[in-house]
């Protein structure tokens, strides 16, 4: 009998080609790439492998007009792993995204479902991120953030322009289930437009989940974070910073942990080439309040365009350990944890569709 996840892949692709030919605002999106790359120091041994460069994903957006100033959309999206063809989570089929909404013109968007986290829709949006989708990136670059919550509502605002070329928008996320009579998770976010700056400010009041048992509370978290980018013409310059701490309220448990992250990086264009830089920096006090080593990585990277919605993909990035939280042979790189330093080089292709 066929698995839960192979009855619903065989239902939208049966219902999806009818729904895009009834209306031709809903359409098939995704992304497809696979690299390999290369590590001196890899934890498990295997020096070379073939790796995503990014998360692979497929979904389907679309929406209907109902009147002059309203409007109906929806959005679904699914995770997976190319080089084996598993679905991401291993939990859900619609991993990242699924949600229904309604938008106006007048008073902005209201999605509801498995939503996008404040922290995910702004400073991790793309615009105030570079080289992000590569091993250039380190993870939790803003904070420990939870990037998508279950039975949320998201609100975002309509542009605002109060004059002299800026344009403002809010957004808002708010968790409607609460877990073990704990507040809702919840976020707001801020951002500002003016040509040729950009810049985007957030906080985050999360819960997260237990991995052994996602149904129960496992720790709060409280985070901000903003980026600010700007556009010079010839290239940009994008940074972040972000830094969350443990709650210390009455919780089944007190979350001693504290992480920072901050992001500098460069884009320039030449022809067909993107071409990349950036620094990453991560310093981190985990749930037990043990001191992690300070991670620090520099990355250099490159687009190369072959058509709008392919491109090849070099990266060369050094991340090194440091600081009183790193201890040789024991939490380093390498098979016996004995490695400060871990050089990758990837290369890989990419295809949008």
């Amino acid at each position: 009998m066929p698995s839960p996840y192979r009855k619903a892949l065989l239902a939208a692709m049966v219902v999806l080609p009818m729904a895009a030919t009834a209306n031709d605002d809903v359409k098939i999106y995704g992304r497809v790439d696979l690299g390999l790359l290369h590590q001196s120091n890899p934890r498990d041994g295997n020096t070379i492998r073939m790796e995503e460069i990014s998360a692979n994903r497929w979904g389907i957006q679309g929406r209907e007009k109902l009147s002059k100033d309203l409007e109906a959309f929806f959005r679904l999206e699914q995770r997976f792993y190319l080089d084996t063809g598993m679905e991401r989570s291993g939990r859900r089929f619609w991993t990242d995204k699924s949600w229904v909404g309604l938008r106006s013109r007048t008073f902005g968007s209201l999605a509801a479902g498995r939503i996008l986290t404040v922290g995910n829709s702004i400073v991790g949006g793309g615009d105030t991120e570079a080289m992000t989708d590569s091993v250039g990136a380190i993870n939790s670059r803003k904070g420990r953030v939870e990037n998508n919550m279950d039975n949320g509502l998201y609100y975002e605002s309509p542009w605002l322009e109060p004059g002299g070329g800026v344009r403002v928008r809010t957004s808002a996320h708010y968790v409607l289930t609460e877990v073990k009579g704990i507040e809702n998770p919840w976020g707001l976010g801020f951002e500002v437009r003016k040509a040729p700056f950009l810049w985007d400010i957030g906080y985050q009041h999360d819960v997260y989940r237990d991995g052994s048992a996602p149904t129960t509370e496992d720790r709060k978290s409280n985070s901000w974070f903003t980026g600010a980018a700007w556009d010079f013409g010839s290239f940009e310059l994008k940074g972040t910073v972000a830094h969350s701490t443990g709650y210390k309220g009455v919780v089944s448990d007190h979350s001693l942990y504290r992480m920072s992250t901050a992001s500098v990086s460069v884009n320039y264009q030449v022809g067909r080439w993107d071409l990349g830089a950036m620094v990453t920096r991560k310093l981190e006090k985990n749930t037990a309040g043990v001191l992690q080593p300070e991670i620090t990585k520099v990355a250099f990277g490159s687009w190369y365009k072959f058509s709008k919605r392919t491109m090849f993909m070099p990266t060369i990035a050094l991340e090194r350990l440091g600081g009183p939280g790193y201890r040789p042979g024991s939490n380093g790189f390498g098979p016996q944890r004995d490695q400060r330093e871990n050089l990758y080089v990837e290369i890989g292709l990419r295809h949008e569709f």
